[in-house]
């Protein structure tokens, strides 16, 4: 899929968080595509001079609604069963989602790692050989590891470790089948499985039978202590005010893009051995208006007709909770974007 696609075109708009870094940076070193925007998945899309086109491009960590959009993702966008057909059938939009046996219109079953899981996977499942390096290496200054910066991304620790941990292993173990059982997930599975040993022999020092409780606690504790940590070198080294290194402006007003930013591409590229990357400078800004409320039954008939709410055409949405999750601001959305 990924080399066919980016045989025809190799221009991908990446989301600013700590996924769509790293997937851009995956799909830069191993499929030679060129970033040529960036979106922030609430209010903005900017891209670079010479691509402003809002439809040309892959974007990579966010789905876009329009059947021209090209998109490779993991959200759960599906409403229900019925919708996410749709979707497969629209032949662009890859994700887990679309890949996947589950029914992944519910919180509790779907993917629940990053895009740049998803895309590992599906390289080497092509026969591309993903080269990672030593998770276990400290970043320079810092209390935490390549490790923890990868497994940050949508939070793959928290929910492999603590959250949802039923869900992850059967997940891991369908990227792992899908790689072809590959030494990348082998790394990345193996690193979690370390930490959580790490965890548990902590507990089990004085040789006693210890109730679930204790380890559950443990589990949860070092993963926000890492995700603190995570959090405090993205906003020291770069200025994020975001735990997952998500940042909502990437240029000044004259459209260049930050120093900050620059530096945070070139940074998370440089420890997964990618020293160069041909960012551009100058940026045209896109614009529409972000939204989050509950899902109602009401929206159906136009958004599953025709991605309308209200009159008003949305552009990319996800679903924070599950469609069904009510009560719960569960629906991010963003309308009119020009």
């Amino acid at each position: 899929m990924l080399r066919e696609l980016f045989a025809k075109n190799k221009n991908i708009v990446i989301n600013t968080d700590i996924d769509g870094i790293l997937s851009g940076i995956m799909l830069v070193k191993y499929c030679n595509c060129r970033i040529v925007g960036f979106t922030n998945s609430r209010d903005t899309v900017w891209l670079a001079d010479g691509y402003d086109d809002l439809y040309k491009h892959v974007y990579v960590d966010m789905f876009v609604t329009d059947d021209r959009a090209i998109c490779i993702d993991q959200h759960i966008v599906a409403v229900n069963a019925i919708h996410q057909q749709k979707i497969k059938e629209v032949g662009n939009k890859y994700s887990p989602q679309i890949e996947g046996s589950r029914d992944l219109s519910t919180y509790d079953s779907k993917y629940p790692f990053g895009t740049v899981q998803y895309i590992i996977a599906q390289l080497e499942s092509e026969g591309i050989t993903v080269e990672l390096p030593d998770l276990n290496t400290f970043i320079d200054g810092y209390d935490i590891t390549i490790g923890d910066i990868l497994h940050r991304a949508d939070d793959a620790m928290n929910t492999t470790l603590y959250g949802y941990v039923k869900n992850a292993t059967f997940w891991w173990d369908w990227l792992n089948n899908k790689s072809n059982k590959s030494m990348s997930l082998k790394k990345m599975i193996d690193y979690l499985d370390g930490l959580k040993g790490g965890i548990d022999k902590q507990i089990e020092t004085d040789g006693m039978k210890h109730k679930k409780k204790e380890y559950t606690e443990l589990y949860k504790k070092t993963v926000d202590d890492i995700k603190k940590k995570t959090k405090d070198y993205f906003k020291k080294e770069f200025f994020s005010k975001s735990g997952d290194g998500g940042f909502n402006q990437i240029v000044d007003n004259d459209g260049n893009i930050l120093p900050n930013i620059l530096k945070y591409i070139e940074t998370i590229a440089a420890l997964f051995d990618l020293l160069y990357l041909n960012v551009p400078n100058h940026y045209v800004s896109h614009e529409g208006t972000y939204c989050r409320t509950r899902y109602l039954d009401i929206f159906n008939a136009d958004f599953l007709n025709d991605y309308t709410i209200c009159g008003h055409k949305v552009f990319s949405y996800a679903f924070i909770f599950s469609p069904e999750a009510d009560g719960k601001t569960n629906f991010s959305f963003t309308i009119d974007m020009k």
